[in-house]
């Protein structure tokens, strides 16, 4: 073999080791941080377009404030706001269906401090409805492209493709119970101190201080492995 061919060689392998090489913004977006889940804050309303003169909310209407409720129970952030229109077709029959809103919320268990009431401009529409409102959050993965949008084909780059575990993000973002979790540390829950008292009395006295084993948790060794 001669010393030109093989530096012809050598020349050839160090350009192929060189196309496997990523450079540290590379690497940076190969670990995955386009696949970060983040809290999206978003706002949940209600719209109850019928509002009839004179009268209160219809029966279907005070089961959708109910259903609403239960959700801002569940989910909402903040105060739950009710808008009634302003200079609109109606201006009495808009407040008392704010008013009747407002006992189905505190009917249902909201606090009274946790519900706030404005209005918007109503002018010049037929029928203005009455909002109701309040903050919420949802888990979401923002950076993870459309598939359509690159070819799944080309892997003249050797890098991952850019939808690498967006699945798995967004599966994990669907099983958040709380996204606002991801927004910073929560409250917690004040500690059981009458079975924190229990336990230190009994270490106290030389006691077990775990729960009473029954029947039910005992096992034993099949014979088969034995």
């Amino acid at each position: 073999m001669s010393m030109r061919f093989q530096i012809a060689l050598a020349g050839i392998s160090l350009v192929a080791l060189g196309a496997c090489q990523h450079s540290d913004q590379e690497i940076a977006w190969a670990s995955r941080v386009q696949t970060q889940i983040v809290a999206e804050e978003v706002t949940a309303d209600l719209k109850i377009d019928t509002i009839i003169a004179g009268e209160k909310l219809g029966e279907m209407e005070r089961d959708a404030v109910k259903y609403f409720t239960a959700n801002y129970q569940q989910e909402g952030h903040g105060a739950v706001i009710i808008s009634r229109p302003s200079n609109g077709p109606d201006d009495i029959s808009a407040m008392r269906a704010a008013a009747d809103a407002r006992a189905v919320m505190l009917a249902e268990g909201v606090d009274s401090t946790r519900i706030a009431e404005g209005t918007y401009d109503g002018t010049g529409a037929r029928s203005a409805p009455l909002i109701i409102s309040y903050r919420t959050y949802n888990a979401v993965v923002p950076n993870c492209p459309d598939i359509s949008n690159f070819d799944v084909a080309w892997t003249g780059s050797n890098l991952a493709l850019p939808s690498l575990g967006c699945a798995t993000a967004v599966n994990l973002a669907a099983q958040i119970a709380d996204p606002s979790d991801l927004v910073g540390h929560q409250r917690m829950d004040p500690a059981d101190t009458g079975r924190r008292q229990i336990v230190f009395s009994k270490y106290r006295n030389g006691e077990k201080t775990s729960a009473t084993r029954n029947g039910d948790a005992s096992g034993a060794i099949s014979q088969a492995v034995q």
